[in-house]
């Protein structure tokens, strides 16, 4: 089958359309159901694993609490082009009422994920690849961001950064007091704190008048 060139002006970033892809190409490979509401959690799943790991999001999705948890509608009007350009195939699906989409053609022309975004997204579709939409739904109710969400209303954007690990202070702050512990004793310089003395006085005089220059009224 020929490759397919999708338009410039497509409604979402090369990025998305990469990472939405790659779940389809994975599960094809893998033999995965993948529905609307299921590549939607992968796809934030996948996120959420980069953002643990110190990295930016894969998908360049801004990620909003809509229907069934995380969900952006630019990924609906990404589904419906890949339709309309038979990248994808679309059919109901029978059990849950669903849309199941699959990876029909060829992946279009430079629409690649970086290696590094490929491995993790790989890592989640193996690690939750086989499970139901409404699995994945349930369990991105649990994760940081929607748990922040649902404190602040229905449609607000997800802050990922929830996910990201807290710096290990308690560790950091034992590391530092076994340097210190390790130093020798320290002592000021004898006669340090005379000389500081007559400095602070040696400049006494200029400081008094810079000081009158400034809060004179008259």
């Amino acid at each position: 089958m020929e490759m397919v060139d999708l338009p410039r002006a497509i409604p979402v970033a090369p990025q998305t359309v990469a990472a939405y892809l790659a779940v389809l190409d994975v599960a094809r490979q893998n033999g995965m159901q993948i529905t609307r509401t299921k590549i939607a959690k992968l796809l934030y799943l996948a996120d959420l694993g980069a953002v643990e790991d110190g990295s930016d999001p894969i998908s360049g999705v801004e990620w909003k609490w809509l229907e069934h948890g995380p969900f952006n509608y630019d990924l609906l009007s990404l589904e419906n082009l890949l339709v309309a350009r038979s990248v994808v195939s679309r059919q109901r699906e029978e059990f849950y009422g669903g849309w199941e989409l699959r990876l029909s053609g060829e992946l279009p022309q430079n629409f690649e994920l970086p290696e590094e975004d490929r491995q993790l997204l790989n890592r989640t579709m193996e690690r939750y690849g086989r499970y139901a939409a409404t699995t994945l739904k349930d369990m991105s109710y649990q994760t940081p961001p929607m748990e922040d969400a649902q404190r602040r209303g229905r449609g607000v954007v997800l802050n990922l950064n929830l996910a990201r690990p807290l710096p290990a202070l308690t560790r950091t702050s034992a590391r530092m007091k076994a340097v210190l512990r390790s130093l020798a004793a320290q002592e000021d310089d004898e006669g340090a704190m005379d000389e500081l003395a007559e400095e602070v006085n040696t400049f006494s005089a200029g400081r008094i008048a810079a000081n009158r220059m400034l809060l004179d009224d008259n």
